[in-house]
């Protein structure tokens, strides 16, 4: 076998600079390991104060609400509500964000209200109604007798619905992490980190973190105990990692604590959701959110409707928790099973268009819920931008949602076809659309000269770092990880010995957890270790273990490969490999052992 014929790791994957020995001893100084400085370092950490207020996650420090312009006067509105008994209405969206931020703020609202006052919850129907704020709510809402209505994860950009509220009568209150429009809608409050007129610091709170920043205002308000902000920190990891929101900041703050209050939550929704994915309470990680527990709260506004999940969340009844839990096991079994029959349908698409920098697939009566992720997950599948449209033969309009890869800016795309398009929305790497069913091959032949004129950009970075911002783009597979395309191909360490991969040198890694995007799993490349043997493994054995050996003798570790039983051919005859992987752990109490999550491997020849 030419093993010189085989990519190089070097080709594909780069090595963060290493730190200097000035700066390993001034971290060393201030009680900072030199492996946590690194890792820290990489991730756009750069002085001791950022590394140690990181480390300690000190909720104390979380910055004051009030910082935030315009809380000062939505929670002065929202007190007057209370105090005279008006009917106020959470208004959120159909994900899992918006899900869990309407339940957080409903929830405070309710140990706030006096008694007899009504509180209420409207959240839009993906398919009826579309995201934000939408007229035919208004005019409901106000026949229920709605005074308020303070929105959640949505409205920053509904000028019109806004003046059309103000018309019936009706205060809005506005909580968002969107970016906002050159024109602001007319509204009693706008809290959003984004507006231009605002200097908090902490842009990348998702919906669910705005929404907690205005609990944390309201209780303050109200004298009422620190402990009773931190009972709602479960909802706000689940919304925040959710929505792929940098793990940076406030967010790894309120995230990490948030972690801890999830796994051992007193909330009978969310044990009865823990439940039916089949978690253990206690050990619990953030990846079990990203992959069980929000795919199941999507689910209900993807199959149905999103107020099932709200429900869920807001409930304090044992057995009405189990019944809706159940109910979104089923939506999420259906969702699953709508995705890969869909799925089977565009990769038979995707074939017959060979060569193409921009994949467009459609089909009559797609359903709407799951073409997001069927585009997503084609993407991946394909490393191009995909565009996945459904449509409707009544009204001859198709409705469509759109992933990029590889730096593709698809808004910016869509925004130079914006004249033939109904509406549009999103941001760098997802959007949603919709257009004429007539003119969709005039806009797939747009976006190929798009790409081919040079109009892939960079992606949109985490200000610090050199790490893509996905906030708001929703991935979500099924208990399959896969690395993510738009994830950049950085390592953090080269180790040269297996021993340094110890289950003490996992426990250090993971406290500078929660990880995921802004903070993503510590990556480590070795050279040369000895194969000494490999199988394949899984239901479909699928996967693809090996045995390694440490080049100079003695230790031995395991190492998986997902999806990577294809390649063990390659591997026949070869002694030693070069591997980019990931620590992992079984965490067995009684005996922990650590195993190698292996992104990529080489074959290589053995250094004299």
């Amino acid at each position: 076998m030419n093993v010189e014929s085989q990519p190089r790791l070097s080709s594909s994957w780069e090595v963060y600079e290493q730190l200097s020995r000035e700066q390993f001893e001034a971290v060393e100084s201030a009680g900072i390991t030199k492996f946590h400085a690194q890792l820290l370092y990489n991730r756009g950490l750069h002085t001791v104060e950022e590394m140690k207020s990181f480390i300690e996650a000190a909720y104390e420090t979380s910055p004051d609400p009030l910082l935030l312009v315009d809380m000062e006067r939505a929670v002065a509105r929202i007190q007057q509500a209370l105090e005279r008994r008006e009917h106020i209405t959470i208004y959120g969206d159909y994900d899992a964000d918006g899900v869990t931020s309407s339940a957080l703020l409903f929830r405070a609202l309710r140990t706030l209200q006096q008694p007899g006052a009504s509180l209420d919850f409207h959240i839009p129907h993906r398919l009826r109604d579309g995201c934000g704020l939408n007229i035919a709510a208004l005019d409901q809402l106000k026949a229920r007798g709605t005074q308020l209505i303070i929105t959640t994860d949505c409205a920053s950009s509904d000028v019109e619905q806004a003046a059309y509220a103000r018309e019936l009568g009706l205060d809005i209150i506005v909580t968002d992490h969107h970016h906002t429009p050159a024109k602001l809608p007319d509204v009693y409050a706008m809290v959003n980190p984004w507006r231009p007129d605002c200097a908090y610091g902490e842009r990348y709170l998702c919906g669910v973190g705005i929404a907690f920043k205005l609990t944390q205002a309201l209780y303050r308000a109200y004298k009422r105990d620190r402990e009773d902000e931190k009972e709602l920190l479960d909802l706000v990891a689940i919304g925040t990692v959710a929505d792929i929101a940098p793990l940076l900041g406030e967010n790894h703050t309120l995230v990490r604590l948030g972690m801890q209050r999830l796994n051992d939550t007193h909330k009978p929704g969310l044990q009865a959701l823990i439940r039916s994915a089949n978690l253990q309470p206690g050990r619990i990680r953030e990846r079990d959110i990203a992959f069980s527990l929000a795919p199941r709260i999507n689910a209900a506004g993807r199959m149905k409707e999103a107020s099932i999940a709200f429900r869920l969340l807001t409930t304090d009844d044992e057995a009405e928790a189990l019944a809706l839990a159940e109910e979104l096991e089923q939506l999420n079994i259906a969702r699953q099973q709508e995705t890969e029959e869909l799925m089977r349908n565009v990769r038979d698409q995707a074939r017959s268009q060979p060569g193409k920098a921009v994949i467009l697939v459609s089909g009559d009566d797609w359903h709407e819920g799951i073409i997001g992720l069927v585009a997503g997950k084609l993407a991946e599948e394909l490393h191009k931008p995909v565009l996945v449209l459904s449509n409707d033969k009544t009204t001859s309009l198709s409705r469509g949602s759109a992933r990029s890869q590889k730096g593709f800016n698809i808004i910016e795309a869509l925004n130079d076809f914006a004249s033939q398009l109904e509406r549009f929305g999103g941001h760098a790497q997802a959007a949603g659309f919709t257009i004429r069913s007539e003119l969709i091959e005039e806009l797939h032949t747009h976006l190929l000269a798009w790409s081919e004129n040079g109009g892939a950009a960079v992606p949109a970075l985490i200000p610090g770092t050199n790490l893509p911002d996905q906030t708001g783009l929703v991935t979500e597979q099924e208990n399959t990880e896969i690395q993510p395309a738009l994830v950049l191909k950085k390592v953090d360490l080269v180790f040269s010995r297996l021993e340094r991969l110890s289950y003490e040198l996992y426990k250090m890694m993971r406290q500078l957890g929660p990880f995921g995007s802004g903070n993503p799993e510590p990556t480590f490349k070795m050279e040369n270790l000895r194969l000494l043997e490999t199988w394949t493994s899984g239901i479909n054995k699928q996967n693809l273990r090996l045995r390694l050996g440490d080049p100079r003798g003695g230790e031995r570790r395991l190492g998986t490969l997902l999806r990577g039983a294809p390649r063990q051919q390659e591997l026949v005859g070869v002694t030693h490999v070069n591997i980019i992987f990931r620590v992992e752990s079984s965490e067995n109490d009684a005996r922990p052992e650590i195993w190698l999550k292996i992104l990529d491997l080489e074959p290589v020849e053995k250094v004299p």
